[in-house]
């Protein structure tokens, strides 16, 4: 209403043969709006004198520069105000290829301009609790806590306060066998929050009187995690599964070790670590290829390639657990051994989660529901979930299903859910291609993201030879063969499985009895 009152109002200041007839406009206002009455005097809120004075043209009026005082003045009096317009990226969707390079000492970048103003970096090292030990569990939460703490070149204060001051947002997360130290800042401050977040691999301090504090926060954040019974679930089959040594090490906090962990423990661990160039990878969206590679060139140059090696990790199997807690529920996990992260075989295990049902590209309406969920709805009579879990590393993975049922009911969901797991094996061509079709979508959806893109192509780069493109991997699930998905759902069946429970264990089977 608001605009089209402005039209009007434009139309009759321009044509001086209606100027006369302004005294009719609440007329017709009236007829459109119905916020006026017929004989109510209109206030002209358009200044006839400045628009006879100032002819400025309406498309020099929109523009944002080159406009003098006094057409500035006319554009504000004549109700017309300065606008235009720029590219922004749709939910960080970058549109530009990525393009990665090595540096001569080893780090690998990776730039994606999106043309956005805003820039999101992410430092990557090949990193996580599986470099932990007994002695030293719970060393990198306490870390991940002290991060952008006192350096040689910085004091506690300034680690702290200059990223704030440049306006980014600085995330630190801890995985298993990889660290993300993350950003988000405006353009031009891109080169102060990169040497920020990359100070403490460069010349670290880790006080102690910093380290007691991380320590503290580290431990609420642990004992915050292992409240959710999904976490404490997925951290207790890594346990299972890997003897509690390499991936089995816990992701939170080791309390028993608060006296163990000191400066000269942290320095040696970060020393031991942190410095291996050819495990360091340095991802910008919104930057272009050329001033990534300077900048990281510049803040990582004393880094040196080295031969870090990971504890190995092999799976074990054949055991279960469960921890009673109150509720008529029961959480369930039913894993066994995945494959690693890049490879062919992760590719069919995911194509093989595409036809049970899980992942997205689901019908939401009507009865067409998962093969999981099918199998499993004769059984109970309480709400319940069947989805499944995928999970890659280096060197191994973890594949299986993840089941919230009754308490009466949970054996008889987890039976059908196996059940149908088993009948992969003689799965049509039909079924194949309609999940290679749903897996090609998930790939996609997951690196049209900046986040996917970041996580990806870090991991890719430290694990692999480099970026992988969305293309390579949508044409190597086309070229999965039927053959390959019998033969991978065999093995799936075949393996040693790790069960693990969390509620109501009345009625829960054993792993023997599945």
């Amino acid at each position: 209403q608001h605009y089209f009152i402005q039209s009007n109002l434009r139309m009759l200041a321009a044509r001086s043969q209606q100027v006369a007839g302004l005294s009719t406009l609440p007329a017709i206002l009236h007829r459109i709006v119905g916020r006026f009455r017929v004989d109510e005097e209109y206030k002209s809120h358009v200044n006839l004198e400045l628009e006879d004075k100032y002819e400025v043209p309406l498309s020099k009026m929109l523009q944002r520069n080159n406009l003098t005082e006094l057409e500035m003045k006319g554009a504000k009096e004549g109700l017309i105000s300065q606008q235009y317009k720029e590219h922004l990226p749709y939910n960080g969707a970058p549109v530009a290829e990525a393009v990665g390079v090595r540096l001569s000492n080893g780090v690998s970048t990776v730039a994606v301009d999106s043309s956005s103003p805003i820039v999101h970096l992410g430092v990557y090292l090949g990193v996580g609790k599986r470099q932990e030990t007994r002695d030293t569990a719970g060393i990198l939460n306490v870390i991940k806590n002290a991060w952008l703490g006192s350096t040689t070149r910085r004091t506690y204060i300034g680690g702290h306060r200059e990223p704030i001051q440049c306006g980014a947002n600085v995330d630190f997360n801890l995985g298993r066998e990889m660290i993300s130290i993350t950003a988000s800042c405006p353009r031009d401050k891109a080169d102060l929050v990169l040497d920020h977040i990359t100070q403490n691999i460069i010349c670290p301090e880790f006080f102690n009187h910093e380290l007691m504090p991380a320590k503290a926060s580290a431990a609420a954040q642990g004992a915050a995690g292992l409240s959710d019974p999904a976490t404490l679930l997925m951290d207790e089959a890594h346990r299972l599964a890997y003897r509690g040594t390499g991936l089995g090490r816990s992701l939170f906090y080791n309390k028993a070790n608060c006296g163990t962990i000191t400066r000269d423990t942290v320095l040696d661990f970060v020393a031991a670590n942190f410095k291996d160039s050819n495990n360091i990878s340095v991802v910008g969206v919104g930057m272009d290829s050329e001033t990534m590679s300077e900048l990281a060139d510049e803040y990582l140059w004393s880094l040196e390639g080295g031969s870090a090696s990971s504890t190995p990790s092999t799976w074990t199997g054949m055991r279960d657990s469960h921890i009673e807690a109150g509720g008529a529920d029961t959480r369930a996990l039913y894993v066994c051994e995945g494959a690693p992260a890049g490879s062919r075989d992760q590719l069919v295990m995911d194509l093989l989660r595409s036809m049970l049902g899980g992942g997205p590209a689901a019908v939401h309406r009507g009865s067409n529901h998962g093969k999981l969920i099918s199998s499993a709805a004769p059984y109970t009579s309480h709400p319940f979930s069947v989805d499944t879990v995928s999970l890659s590393y280096s060197d191994s993975g973890m594949w299986g299903l993840s089941v919230t049922a009754h308490g009466d009911e949970i054996g008889d969901v987890l039976k059908s859910s196996i059940g149908v797991v088993r009948g992969l094996q003689d799965s049509t061509d039909e079924e194949i291609q309609a999940a290679k079709n749903k897996l090609k979508l998930s790939v996609i959806a997951e690196r049209e993201s900046r986040a996917g893109i970041m996580a990806n192509t870090a991991t890719e780069s430290i694990f692999s030879n480099g970026p992988v493109s969305t293309t390579q991997i949508c044409d190597t699930i086309d070229s999965i063969t039927s053959e390959e998905v019998v033969n991978m759902a065999k093995k799936i069946n075949s393996s040693a499985p790790v069960l693990v429970s969390y509620g109501n264990g009345e009625h829960m089977p054993l792993q023997r009895e599945l």
